[in-house]
């Protein structure tokens, strides 16, 4: 809540949170939308959201109800993203998701999350998700609706994002910047084969943050809690796939891409992060926007287990030095 304040305070747009389930070593965020109502009570201009909303696990009906919900309480500062969630998780499993019928799921959710937000009366027959004439309610506040988003690590994701004419975010953590690259390529690219105007869409990036006076002091206040995400989330990855071949079930197709190996933290300061002082960050950031078409960034201070402290700090400095000179 104290990031929240202070995001607030310095002038930043959006505070995501996330939504894990079953993954207590890495988070407790499986109800995000109680944080970010409490949020809402302490916040006056920042817009809030779930990045992501795993839809898969949910009825897209609750996940409307929920973010006009907060729309509400908040004065109309929501903002929704949606994306598969981890890759890892045995959230699937949990609640009977289906990894096979992932971008499906979100194709059609997000198509009746639309609906729900704009039509009086809600009718939908599709492959997943069949309503009868119902009021979902409430409606957002805010007018327009607010745009959705799809987040994606995949060309099969940016496929569908593309498709559906949504905003699209990449996380530049988990896939290499030629990665990045060709996703950026190929969703500003699949929206003008959708007959969407790209004018109309924004990319963002998900970039890990942390920014000091010299590169020297941010590698060495980030590089233990950065590494901490990367460590927990190679254990839960190699947990997950060990679960499954000892319950005899085949790896999903779209988890085989994951990374089986720890990355070190050289390479992720190259490749997956942006960690150093105010001018590298500028530097960065430009070259990353400039090379992919992003209009937003999800700059990730918060990372691991990175001290509240140096977070702060972190976001004080990139808010009074980076910001302006982007």
């Amino acid at each position: 809540m104290a990031q929240a304040e202070l995001a607030d305070r310095l002038g930043f747009y959006t505070y995501w949170v996330a939504e894990i389930h079953c993954q207590p070593k890495f988070s407790l965020l499986s109800a995000p939308y109680v944080v970010l109502g409490a949020a809402a009570q302490r916040t006056t201009r920042l817009r809030l959201g779930v990045a992501v909303n795993t839809l898969p696990v949910h009825h897209p009906v609750e996940l409307a109800e929920q973010a006009a919900m907060l729309d509400l309480v908040s004065n109309g500062r929501m903002d929704f993203a949606a994306g598969g969630g981890h890759p890892h998780s045995r959230a699937y499993e949990c609640f009977g998701a289906d990894h096979k019928s992932t971008h499906d799921i979100m194709a059609e959710g997000l198509t009746v999350i639309r609906k729900s937000w704009s039509e009086e009366k809600l009718v939908h027959d599709g492959k997943f998700f069949h309503i009868p004439e119902v009021i979902v309610n409430p409606k957002p506040v805010q007018n327009p609706l607010p745009p959705l988003w799809m987040a994606t690590s995949s060309l099969d994701g940016v496929e569908i994002g593309a498709r559906l004419g949504v905003n699209l975010f990449l996380p530049i953590h988990t896939r290499t910047p030629d990665q990045v690259f060709e996703f950026a390529d190929a969703y500003w690219a699949g929206l003008t084969k959708h007959g969407h105007d790209r004018k109309n869409c924004e990319l963002g990036l998900l970039a890990p943050m942390h920014v000091a006076r010299t590169t020297a002091e941010a590698k060495a206040r980030a590089e233990e809690g950065v590494m901490s995400y990367f460590k927990t989330i190679l254990d839960m990855r190699l947990d997950y796939t060990e679960w499954l071949t000892r319950r005899g079930v085949e790896l999903p197709a779209r988890l085989r891409t994951a990374a089986g190996s720890m990355v070190g933290f050289d390479t992720v300061c190259e490749k997956h992060a942006v960690i150093g002082d105010s001018d590298l960050a500028v530097e960065k950031l430009k070259e990353l926007t400039q090379r992919t078409g992003a209009t937003n960034l999800l700059t990730w201070f918060n990372i691991g287990t990175v001290p509240h402290a140096a977070v702060k700090a972190a976001m004080e400095q990139f808010a009074s030095e980076v910001m302006p000179k982007l």
